[in-house]
């Protein structure tokens, strides 16, 4: 996001959602745009399609609770996925370095 850009107070965004939620889903929308715009150009295309897939769910949602616990269960099995690498690069190492401990020691 634009180092610029400052979001207004939080009352001030719940006034909106409730008195113009169409304005308030267009700011939404906007900051989402600016941020995947001002991303890396390396990174935007996997924004792109992480922005596609949190739309896509959040329309699916029958209710805003629904939505937010729909982005919360997406939040969570990325962070798994993510623990999951870690802990298989982790082993890969441990790994390379046991084979390296090995070898240095049968050359001796």
């Amino acid at each position: 996001m634009n180092d610029g850009v400052r979001l207004p107070d939080f009352n001030v965004l719940v006034a909106l959602h409730q008195h113009d939620p169409e304005a308030f889903e267009a700011f939404r929308r906007h900051l989402l745009r600016e941020a995947v715009d001002y991303a890396p150009v390396i990174h935007r295309p996997a924004l792109e399609k992480l922005l596609t897939r949190i739309e896509t769910a959040r329309e699916s949602a029958a209710t805003p609770m629904e939505a937010v616990l729909i982005a919360s269960r997406m939040m969570q099995d990325s962070m798994n996925q993510l623990m999951t690498t870690w802990e298989h690069a982790q082993q890969a190492v441990a790994g390379l370095q046991a084979s390296l401990l090995i070898e240095r020691v049968r050359n001796r």
